[in-house]
């Protein structure tokens, strides 16, 4: 099979190869041009699946491209990888993602009472270690730790203050509220994300990266005019088309059979999400 079949929108949009099945010569030929083993190849379609990214390695490899089998490639390519997102593998790896994007709950509110024992700790702490400071010291010097102890002692008091704001039943109050309003965001975070990563189902996930690729690829312009520039790149004559995705630049240096072959599939694939 000549080095130029390695290709296409198709395997842009899904390569992957599940490691543990057995891959036929078209498919070893294709990771061979792309120099990529079939574990490479796994984290990559399920890396570019998960972001809806549409990376290849070595895109240098498809400039040559041979005309007349790229069709049938890219069903075959495609087809594969259609099987492969219904793996476990693919499925455990959705699961994983799913748990990441999973929203924290808010912590729970302290009561006064437990952020008043945090608080006296806090300064009983203070004033012991200041007092073992102040004694390491000469004695010409310990006076100037005194008022740090004698502060630390009246915010010690203040503690039981009844009359202390900080630990009033109004700020209890107000702690409560915040928390009820920290819950309800969370409550309408964790509805979203059970909408946007339905449990054991990576349908959706796949859904949109195929759903991306076609709205890509739908006005891939074929007869777009190139030149080179003065450094000899080789440059869209329209700037707008410059302006244009990764995706859609590769989809027109593949050429319009590659490119149809693929939205071919994916268009039946996404009939079928």
């Amino acid at each position: 099979m000549k080095k130029t079949l390695i290709i296409l929108p198709a395997i842009i949009l899904v390569l992957g190869l599940t490691m543990g099945k057995i891959i036929d010569d078209k498919m070893k030929n294709i990771l061979l041009q792309l120099q990529i083993n079939e574990a490479d190849a796994n984290g990559l379609i399920w890396t570019n699946c998960a972001n809806s990214n549409f990376f290849i390695p070595n895109p240098k490899t498809l400039k040559a491209l041979a005309k007349g089998e790229r069709a049938s490639v890219v069903e075959s390519v495609a087809k594969y990888v259609k099987e492969y997102s219904a793996t476990p593998e693919f499925l455990n790896k959705y699961k994983e993602l799913r748990e990441t994007k999973k929203p924290e709950p808010p912590e729970k509110p302290k009561t006064i009472d437990q952020m008043k024992e945090e608080q006296r700790k806090t300064f009983q702490d203070a004033i012991k270690n200041t007092e073992e400071t102040k004694q390491k010291m000469p004695a010409d010097q310990q006076s100037m730790f005194d008022d740090a102890i004698k502060q630390y002692k009246d915010q010690l008091k203040e503690i039981d203050n009844p009359e202390n704001p900080m630990f009033s039943k109004d700020m209890e109050n107000m702690y409560q509220q915040v928390y009820e309003q920290q819950m309800t965001d969370y409550n309408n975070k964790l509805a979203q994300w059970e909408k946007d990563y339905p449990e054991n189902n990576p349908r959706l996930l796949i859904k949109t990266w195929v759903t991306k690729f076609l709205d890509e690829t739908k006005d891939v312009d074929f007869s777009a005019e190139t030149a080179l520039d003065q450094n000899n790149k080789e440059l869209f004559v329209k700037q707008e088309y410059e302006r244009k995705s990764y995706l859609w630049k590769l989809c027109y240096r593949t050429g319009k059979e590659a490119t149809e072959a693929g939205r071919s599939f994916a268009q039946k694939w996404l009939s079928e999400l």
